[in-house]
């Protein structure tokens, strides 16, 4: 998987409000334009898969993300949640957030 952390806007107090990713599994045509925004205490993931978008809600933003990709067709879904580069992405949201 491919993911990138195109554009990150703080709010006054420094914290992350916007992240914007894009998510590509790795050998498959599974990929995804996702925007998290921080909303009060919680996180909502907006996932654009083609034509399709799927929102997820969490209590943070990697929690968002995988309830939202959850929702993506099985196949899609499937091939962006078991990539180990899952895991990298996750850290850049760590680290971004």
């Amino acid at each position: 998987m491919r993911g990138t952390a195109n554009r990150l806007r703080r709010s006054a107090t420094g914290e992350a409000d916007t992240l914007r990713l894009r998510l590509h599994a790795s050998g498959t045509d599974a990929g995804v334009e996702a925007l998290l925004e921080c909303s009060g205490d919680r996180w909502v993931a907006i996932l654009t898969d083609g034509g399709r978008t799927e929102t997820g809600l969490g209590a943070s933003a990697r929690t968002a993300l995988t309830v939202a990709i959850q929702a993506l067709a099985p196949g899609s879904a499937a091939a962006l949640l078991t990539d180990p580069e899952l895991f990298a992405v996750s850290w850049r949201i760590r680290q971004a957030v």
